[in-house]
């Protein structure tokens, strides 16, 4: 008895529905990746930013670490002793920056069962044309149509729920790290 899971009958739709849900796991993989360091990078300086300017350290000190600092909070800080509307329009334009790549999470995490589906179909459509084409109902006959089947549909399972599983993640970390840019701004204004 052979420990394979059916890769050796697996057609060529099968391996086009594979292949593109290959590209869309490498895709979101590597949103997610950029995504958790960009933000996690970004919530560490704003943390250390907020921290001095909570100690009550002086003005002109907090104003060099905030040339230096590269948070957003040090950045609406120096921006808002321009103009308060000013920091809050270059806020509006670092959220715009920050929800890049989301769409496509959001949008893998949708469509990837769907393309797995569309190779479940193809799989039970070939497990149907052997059945025609040999006169027999046996298990060896309808067995690699189903495996097909079955590879492709897990396939984008996985793909969606990672897409799913890391959009909620990082867009949970990105809207507190906006809301508390907000609420700083706020603060300061």
């Amino acid at each position: 008895m052979s420990s394979s899971i059916g890769f050796e009958h697996i057609g060529a739709i099968a391996i086009v529905v594979l292949g593109i849900l290959l590209v869309m796991s490498i895709i979101s993989w590597t949103i997610m990746i950029y995504k958790w360091i960009q933000l996690s990078s970004l919530r560490a300086r704003n943390n250390v930013f907020l921290e001095r300017f909570i100690d009550g350290e002086s003005e002109s000190t907090l104003n060099s670490f905030a040339r230096i600092n590269e948070s957003l909070n040090a950045r609406v800080y120096m921006l808002s002793k321009q103009s308060l509307s000013v920091a809050k329009a270059y806020l509006a334009k670092e959220v715009n920056h920050l929800e890049r790549g989301f769409s496509i999470l959001a949008s893998v995490g949708s469509t990837a069962p769907f393309v797995g589906l569309f190779g479940t179909i193809w799989g039970i459509i070939n497990a149907f044309r052997s059945i025609g084409l040999s006169d027999s109902t046996s298990i060896s006959v309808v067995a690699p149509g189903i495996s097909e089947a079955l590879i492709t549909t897990a396939a984008g399972i996985f793909v969606a729920v990672v897409a799913v599983i890391g959009y909620n993640l990082l867009y949970s970390l990105y809207t507190s790290i906006i809301r508390e840019t907000e609420n700083f701004l706020e603060a300061i204004g």
